[in-house]
């Protein structure tokens, strides 16, 4: 009898969520559109009001949705090896090239009417650094276009 008691108790728990659910015919809530039809357009926003002007690109932006996007930019990106120096060919050809050793490095001096805008140093092994003076103050600093930090680059392994 207790096993009996227990099971109508469980079935009366579990049944009282249903019980309290809407019947399935109920007319559905108010505040809830109905569901679009299969061939209905869609939702459109309104578009946002401003005070200035906008540009005539955004306008056919927002007026066409499905217009094609700008072209991405599809230019080379150069790697060090062939960007432009500061140091253009004729201000090279120009200039007075002094050519020394010191310890194991090469050093060469670029002078144009007896100041050193240009420095080269070749090491032994590494690459190459480029000093030079970009404002004309006399001071000399790394290439601006090889960026803040210049790093070491080193041959682990090479073949042929």
């Amino acid at each position: 009898m207790r096993t009996v008691s227990g099971f109508a108790l469980l079935g009366m728990i579990l049944a009282a969520p249903l019980a309290l659910a809407a019947p399935p015919n109920a007319p559905p809530k108010a505040d809830a559109p109905p569901p679009p039809g299969i061939n209905d357009p869609g939702v459109t926003t309104p578009a946002p009001q401003t005070d200035s002007v906008a540009p005539a690109a955004a306008d056919s932006a927002v007026a066409d949705p499905l217009a094609p996007l700008p072209k991405p930019d599809t230019r080379l990106v150069r790697d060090k090896a062939t960007r432009t120096n500061v140091a253009t060919p004729e201000r090279i050809a120009a200039s007075d090239v002094t050519t020394r050793q010191q310890g194991n490095d090469t050093v060469e001096e670029y002078r144009q009417n007896g100041h050193v805008w240009m420095i080269r140093i070749v090491p032994q092994n590494g690459p190459a650094q480029v000093f030079m003076d970009t404002t004309g103050s006399g001071r000399l600093t790394n290439d601006p276009r090889q960026g803040p930090v210049a790093p070491v680059y080193f041959s682990l392994y090479e073949w042929n």
